[in-house]
């Protein structure tokens, strides 16, 4: 009876034992996503800081185009109000989309885009976005590592009783993929 018993603990402690070990690695890797996205979280302030400069450049040559702007300062706002890391990469993608935006309008006005201030912002606004695409991909790296991590069996089971939950990608749009830095023509 008191082998059995012992048996019975060991199998136990080995059980908890085990569980602690997927726990923490999944702990682990989540950290990882979160210190992946802080890299990228500065860079995406600085793009953030940007726009209001860039709008009030190109403002004063596009007043009609006032829903480009709307869009471009919404989705800074919603980036500066977002509260977690999937709130953050939504505001961003979105920051992303009216950018882009706003800098195809540009490419409509010669007054605006020969400017030497639209030319300096321009070249910020570049930077910004190649150090966010420099980190973008350790930081997916990361997230698919994580999202990997919580979805296979055995450690499914640990997530789930803990509620990990999937994280989003950094994406990059299709427009994106086509489109090399940010240069007017």
């Amino acid at each position: 009876m008191t082998i059995m018993a012992i048996i019975l603990l060991v199998l136990i402690v080995l059980f908890i034992s085990w569980g602690i070990s997927i726990y923490n690695r999944l702990i682990a890797t989540r950290n990882q996503v979160s210190n992946q996205f802080a890299n990228i979280d500065v860079i995406l302030k600085q793009r953030a800081d940007q726009i209001p400069q860039l709008m009030a450049v190109a403002e004063k040559a596009m007043e009609h185009e006032k829903s480009v702007f709307i869009a471009l300062s919404d989705a800074r706002q919603r980036y500066f109000k977002a509260q977690n890391i999937n709130e953050k990469i939504s505001a961003s993608n979105e920051m992303n989309t009216a950018l882009r935006g706003m800098i195809a309008l540009a490419e409509n006005y010669p007054t605006l885009i020969s400017g030497e201030q639209l030319a300096l912002l321009q070249t910020g606004v570049s930077d910004v976005e190649n150090k966010i695409a420099q980190r973008r991909e350790g930081f997916n790296d990361a997230t698919t590592n994580y999202n990997t991590a919580i979805e296979m069996f055995p450690d499914s089971l640990i997530a789930g009783l803990f509620r990990f939950e999937r994280m989003q990608l950094l994406e990059i749009p299709k427009e994106e993929m086509k489109f090399d830095g940010i240069h007017f023509k």
